[in-house]
């Protein structure tokens, strides 16, 4: 029986690797800015955005100092009408992919006992074009942003 698994595994792994097709990307990382609300005082984290050769765009955002347990959702927005308050304050409309892909994953994303969430993503770069900062909203209660990363800003 051993001598029919390890040829097999052998063969599986060696289709597996020729049916990898070869994507590649430029990846820009922002720092998130802490937006002033109750029950916040210590968030932060990073997005990082790619956007790949497969006309995709692959979006991660890592964040701390969040609520423990909380729902939490994530969107791109276009720059609103008033940026004079720099474009996280400018209530811009999402942007993004139809229905549940507005949000970065798709979904809600729950922060760990320590307040900590990553939220990955896959959109379609064109439907991105507009975007000009990504918020991180409470779930229950999308008024409610702790972070912001503007676009707009040099990437690191």
């Amino acid at each position: 029986m051993k001598l029919i698994a390890a040829p097999a595994l052998i063969l599986a792994l060696t289709l597996a690797a020729c049916n990898q097709a070869n994507v590649s990307g430029n990846a820009k990382t922002y720092t998130f800015t802490a937006q002033t609300q109750t029950g916040y005082s210590a968030q932060a984290g990073k997005a990082t955005r790619t956007d790949l050769n497969t006309n995709d765009t692959s979006t991660v955002l890592v964040a701390s100092g969040l609520k423990p347990l909380t729902a939490y959702v994530a969107h791109y927005h276009a720059a609103g009408a008033d940026v004079s308050k720099g474009v996280c304050a400018s209530n811009g409309p999402i942007v993004g992919d139809q229905g549940s892909m507005t949000m970065i994953g798709g979904m809600t994303f729950t922060s760990d006992s320590a307040g900590a969430v990553t939220i990955r993503g896959l959109n379609t770069t064109a439907t991105l074009s507009a975007a000009k900062y990504i918020n991180i909203h409470e779930g229950a209660a999308l008024a409610v942003v702790p972070l912001c990363a503007d676009l707009t800003v040099a990437a690191k």
